[in-house]
């Protein structure tokens, strides 16, 4: 993975540590040797960096996992396709490597019974997906509104609506937001605390480095919410801790 080198080993350690963990040492070997193999082929398909600039050559990637046996094709389905992780793994892997992605990109992950090797990769164009317009409707704390409609590709959410450097220049403006000095849950909420991201017609939301994290409620279990890019998928009706102010999610 030359083009990865700079993160192929927390990428790897990521998934080393949840294969491990959910199906044990001895299924773990095989599948992360499998995990590292289709993100070399993957390496492959990016062009060099002669015109300054590296862009993926496709917008839609199908990743296939091939075995005859039932039993391994739901391994790999539920290794590779449970909530995105291969699929997270690429873009973490494309992104961290300086290589642009689509508009629209996207990474399918399926499995078939027949085929020549262990897994084919293959490269297409995204069909946009029908996005569901959703909202968030605040339960606690004091916001600048009651309900926001999020239909961006990124919508921020924190205390205060535009957060400047030393040179008053805007570093940073949020879509939701809750006021100043407003209570004592907006108190736990930080200027620059999560973000929701809109891709596919899947939201996601994902922790920005705050004091007092992120977290999902639903079904009666807590869920922290990651930093980064990848974050948590959203369901309808998930309750959005930010401290100890909440929002709820609808779609």
């Amino acid at each position: 993975m030359r083009l990865f080198s700079e993160i192929e080993k927390g990428i790897e350690r990521g998934f080393r540590n949840f294969a491990e963990r959910v199906f044990g040492a001895a299924q773990s070997g095989d599948l992360r040797l499998l995990h590292r193999a289709i993100l070399d082929e993957i390496e492959a398909k990016v062009p060099d960096a002669s015109s300054g600039k590296r862009v993926f050559p496709c917008s839609l990637l199908t990743i296939t996992l091939i075995s005859a046996d039932a039993e391994r094709r739901a391994l790999y389905a539920a290794a590779f396709g449970n909530d995105g992780r291969l699929a997270g793994d690429v873009r973490k892997a494309l992104e961290g490597a300086g290589c642009e992605l689509p508009r629209g990109f996207s990474v399918e992950v399926k499995t078939a019974e027949l085929g020549d090797r262990a897994f084919e990769i293959s490269c297409g164009t995204a069909v946009p997906a029908a996005v569901t317009p959703a909202s968030l409707v605040v339960v606690k704390g004091k916001a600048e509104s009651d309900l926001f409609s999020i239909s961006k590709p990124r919508t921020n959410i924190g205390r205060l609506a535009e957060l400047t450097d030393r040179q008053s220049r805007v570093v940073r403006r949020n879509d939701v937001v809750f006021l100043e000095g407003g209570d004592e849950a907006n108190a736990t909420v930080s200027r620059q605390h999560a973000h929701i991201q809109l891709a596919a017609g899947v939201y996601r939301i994902a922790d920005d480095g705050s004091e007092f994290g992120t977290r999902i409620f639903r079904d009666g279990r807590s869920i922290d919410v990651p930093a980064g890019n990848r974050g948590e998928k959203l369901c309808p009706g998930d309750e959005i801790q930010l401290g100890r102010a909440c929002l709820r999610f609808r779609q």
